[in-house]
């Protein structure tokens, strides 16, 4: 096809979006992304289909529910049930467009192989395996040596696991990605040095690359950013004024009616957790991630004006979104992720531009997550999706944000992140159901309770909807043949 359009996809990680931006008590905004979000179609409804990197990723490269392509936890994770990598045969969405005619680029973090990479699935560019440790890798060492970067060095203010760190600059040189991980502060040097403007700069070498190519091309540009340890550079670093910054609504939470999984992870989980109960230091933390996400959002809008400058925006399919999001200062302060289904770690940033195909300035409030964005991808390129596939194209919803005929609920995996807490959650209107195997259920009015201080699990009030939610759960489980979660069903059926 001679009108077959490009693909870029961008791929940000574990990304502080839900309930940071409350207009009239703090605006925050990320300029770039709010731009690019007015050109095309906004999703406000966007779920991560599993809110941890691999099997999120794992599940837009392939356009299955994890518990279908095996990678259950992060690919580092050695369990019998988790896989490391692909299974042999595994298609992903690059061998569907590579049989369209499509050249097929990645560039930026992974985590969807311990052995495999992008390369492996006949996709070109440059990536790690597992995790990936940015600063150490002989690509970034060669482009920080041609700028007189040296090494990467942070000056630490905060950090949760080594305190001894605090007030010092420290080399970020480790063995172990998870080093430095629940820390915040400023990376040493110019705005170039920080990861996020290396894989913008590899994105933007290999878009110049592409645009040469006789053949249509997607490009994924996967960033490590804004996941911590949250070290922004100057001048993003001090765009937020700490003191500005108000008390996250969920900071006290008492966790008072919720499973034993959220006490875990809060007070077992997080070393020192009484220190972190001041939200004085929240601020100072957040200030940082928040300077981090902004230096993100300026260097995806470097790889968008490239598009621009190239002239290819015009038949060029763009998909903006995360992998996941971050518990950061929610829930009685904390880090990370853990083993909930908060919103916070489960809403996501998502937009979609096509000027050829579809109007600007659309907001739509559908259920969607990004595991959607796999079929979307093949839907554009004029690729029947297949029917094994659990992905949606959200192209119709581009072009009328309110069809009629899409689902009315949306069912998301989890499977726990630092403990084994299976979940299957499903979400409809306003309501959401997490199911838990061996611990307590969850039931939220998001309408009335946005930031889950209330669970109604045992509200007679709601035991109707309680029990659809519970039925269509039961029907997943069994459709999909999710044997993992087949005690799960059973119990759910029982009202265990």
């Amino acid at each position: 096809m001679t009108d077959q359009p490009n693909i870029l996809l961008i791929i940000t990680d574990h990304q502080a979006y839900y309930g940071h931006n409350r207009p009239g008590e703090f605006d925050y905004e990320w300029p770039r992304f709010e731009q690019f979000s007015s050109q095309g179609t906004r999703f406000e409804r966007a779920y991560s289909v599993c809110p941890l990197c691999s099997p999120a990723r794992a599940s837009m490269m392939t356009g299955v529910y994890p518990s279908r392509h095996g990678l259950r936890k992060n690919t580092e994770v050695q369990l019998h049930y988790n896989r490391s990598d692909f299974r042999q045969g595994q298609q992903l969405y690059s061998h569907h467009l590579s049989r369209a005619g499509y050249r097929n680029a990645y560039v930026g973090k992974w985590h969807c192989g311990h052995e495999k990479l992008p390369i492996d699935f006949g996709i070109e560019g440059w990536s790690l395996p597992d995790y990936g440790k940015v600063y150490m890798s002989d690509a970034y060492k060669t482009y920080a040596a041609h700028r007189g970067f040296g090494d990467a060095r942070a000056f630490i203010e905060h950090d949760q696991r080594q305190p001894e760190w605090e007030g010092t600059t420290v080399v970020l040189h480790d063995q172990s990605p998870w080093r430095f991980m629940n820390a915040s502060g400023i990376l040493v040097g110019p705005p170039e040095a920080h990861e996020e403007q290396f894989v913008a700069h590899l994105a933007i070498e290999k878009l110049h690359e592409l645009a040469r190519s006789k053949q249509p091309w997607s490009l994924v540009a996967s960033f490590w950013g804004p996941h911590q340890p949250y070290y922004p550079s100057e001048p993003f670093a001090s765009a937020i004024d700490p003191t500005t910054i108000p008390e996250y609504p969920s900071f006290r939470d008492d966790l008072r009616g919720r499973p034993l999984r959220r006490h875990i992870y809060r007070d077992f989980r997080h070393i020192g957790a009484r220190k972190w109960r001041h939200w004085s230091l929240w601020q100072e933390v957040l200030a940082r991630c928040y300077g981090q996400a902004l230096q993100l959002d300026n260097a995806v809008g470097s790889v968008l004006d490239t598009l621009d400058e190239l002239g290819l925006s015009k038949n060029t399919l763009v998909i903006w979104c995360a992998d996941h999001g971050d518990a950061v200062a929610s829930h009685g302060g904390l880090w990370d992720k853990g083993s909930t289904y908060a919103e916070e770690v489960a809403r996501v940033p998502m937009a979609m531009r096509w000027p050829t195909r579809f109007q600007g300035g659309q907001l739509c409030d559908r259920l969607v997550s990004n595991m959607d964005v796999t079929a979307t991808l093949l839907d554009a390129a004029d690729v029947s999706v297949p029917d094994q596939m659990d992905s949606r194209s959200l192209l119709a919803l581009c072009r009328d944000p309110s069809a009629r005929d899409w689902p009315d609920h949306l069912i998301c995996e989890h499977n726990g992140h630092g403990d084994d807490i299976l979940q299957r959650i499903i979400v409809r209107d306003q309501y959401k159901y997490v199911a838990a195997l061996f611990d307590g259920d969850e039931f939220y009015d998001l309408e009335q309770d946005p930031f889950e201080l209330n669970n109604l699990i045992g509200s007679s009030l709601h035991r109707d909807i309680r029990d659809e939610l519970r039925q269509l759960l039961v029907t997943h489980i069994e459709e999909q043949n999710d044997r993992a979660a087949h005690r799960l069903a059973y119990a759910l059926k029982h009202g265990f």
